[in-house]
């Protein structure tokens, strides 16, 4: 028996939920993805999927054997792409996930000219909050909002994690400008949901660090629908300086300092975005020339 081949068929019906639809992707018949399937279950000497005449799901131990090969697959595969990959024009499947925020306003359009650059490059790009893992290759290459980077992989920081407090022209106008940290509590505020809870504004000052206590009147976990909330005059919003440079350049939006406190939204001073990376796959073409292009662009 072919093991590996086996496990290959396996992993793939378990992803795609069908023996026929895995026949497909492979190129073989069905019969042949069931068959090995049939001796790898014989070898191992337990059902890993379930069969209907409907459908295939996994048993509960196939579900723990897909969990420790999955890894195994994806390092034998870069291994092969290491020894393979020519010094040519990027070409292939490379995946980029990118906080929303950062990846709708800075990084898609270094996207749109890095695809234009390098026309054979497949993308698979995911603006997402959710945290992948880097060292199982899941993904390729992240861009994060983070204090806490990963061990055992590269980061290049791309923007630092300054903060800035902002309100459009018409809200200080009917509102007044805060001048001093207890200011904040008489005005209206914008606040971020992250994946887990609210983030509240900390503040520091001359005697340290305390967490601001604010009104907010809208909350959302969507960084630009804050930004556009801000716009119309609904409140005070803390954002990322390179979330709001455009509003402030054309004067729709209007930085305010505090006098006894800088404000943000982590108490830790390393902070940033970071361009992050596995430094084996950097042997890659297509990852030394997206990771190059992309700190060109944004760094």
């Amino acid at each position: 028996m072919d093991r590996l081949r086996a496990i290959e068929y396996f992993t793939k019906v378990a992803e795609l939920g069908s023996f026929t639809a895995a026949a497909r992707a492979i190129g073989v018949p069905a019969s042949s993805i069931s068959r090995r399937i049939q001796d790898l279950e014989s070898h191992l000497g337990t059902s890993l999927l379930n069969r209907t005449t409907r459908s295939v799901s996994l048993t509960e131990l196939g579900s723990v054997y897909l969990e420790q090969v999955r890894p195994a697959l994806k390092s034998l595969s870069h291994a092969k792409a290491l020894l393979t990959d020519r010094p040519s024009a990027p070409s292939g499947l490379l995946r980029i996930t990118a906080n929303p925020g950062y990846g709708r306003l800075l990084l898609m359009p270094a996207i749109h000219k890095l695809r234009a650059r390098f026309p054979d490059l497949i993308l698979d790009v995911e603006l997402t909050d959710q945290v992948y893992n880097l060292a199982s290759h899941e993904v390729d290459i992240a861009i994060r909002a983070t204090t806490e980077l990963p061990e055992r992989s590269i980061a290049r920081k791309l923007a630092d994690s300054e903060m800035k407090l902002v309100a459009s022209p018409t809200y200080l106008a009917e509102h007044g400008t805060p001048r001093v940290l207890d200011d904040l509590k008489a005005h209206r505020t914008l606040m971020y949901r992250g994946p887990n809870r609210l983030i509240h504004w900390q503040a520091r000052t001359e005697d340290g660090w305390q967490e601001v206590q604010t009104h907010p009147v809208f909350i959302c976990n969507v960084g630009r629908e804050l930004v556009e909330q801000a716009l119309t005059g609904a409140g005070l919003g803390l954002f990322f300086g390179w979330g709001v440079e455009p509003e402030l350049a054309a004067g729709d939006l209007v930085e305010v300092t505090l006098e006894d406190a800088d404000l943000s939204i982590t108490r830790s001073e390393s902070g940033g975005i970071y361009l992050l990376y596995n430094q084996p796959k950097y042997r890659l073409n297509k990852i030394k020339a997206t990771v190059d292009f992309l700190l060109t662009e944004l760094a």
